[in-house]
């Protein structure tokens, strides 16, 4: 699928959020340690709270702009959602998740940062600057978070 309108965009990244909220939960019930079924157990509801707000965005947002045609339509097969998402399959510890989940954000922020350079109008290139600055206090809040679980 090429990404021709911003909504397909947002679409995407909802998917990409489901996607990561799956593999946490996955995860999760694969642990016996309970500090790491507590890690991934939040960062799954976490990863359930975005993609719910991106659906909730694309719901109120502007239909002008979420028809708006991107500069360069990337082609994205959303089959291929799970290889944008680092594995976390060899996790055993806090820290291995901790790199997993900056990871995720990484590429979400690199992306959206991306998308602002490229944009068409300025509403479109705030959006992604919202988006990026948004995905970074995510990452911050994470990060927080697993460092006081790490703690107790």
């Amino acid at each position: 699928m090429a990404f021709k309108q911003l909504k397909d965009l947002i679409e995407w990244i909802t998917e990409y959020h489901e996607m990561l909220e799956k593999q946490y939960e996955t995860l999760a019930g694969s642990q016996k340690d309970e500090r790491m079924q507590m890690a991934l157990s939040f960062l799954a509801s976490r990863e359930h709270h975005l993609a719910e707000m991106m659906e909730d965005f694309l719901q109120d947002a502007d239909d002008d702009l979420m028809d708006s045609w991107l500069v360069d339509s990337q082609e994205f097969d959303i089959r291929k959602i799970p290889s944008h998402i680092p594995e976390c399959t060899g996790c055993a510890d806090i820290h291995d998740v901790h790199k997993n989940i900056l990871q995720a954000h990484k590429t979400l922020t690199d992306m959206y940062e991306l998308r602002s350079q490229l944009a068409q109008n300025t509403r479109e290139a705030d959006l992604f600057r919202e988006l990026a600055a948004n995905q970074q206090a995510e990452a911050r809040l994470q990060s927080r978070d697993i460092g006081r679980l790490e703690m107790y």
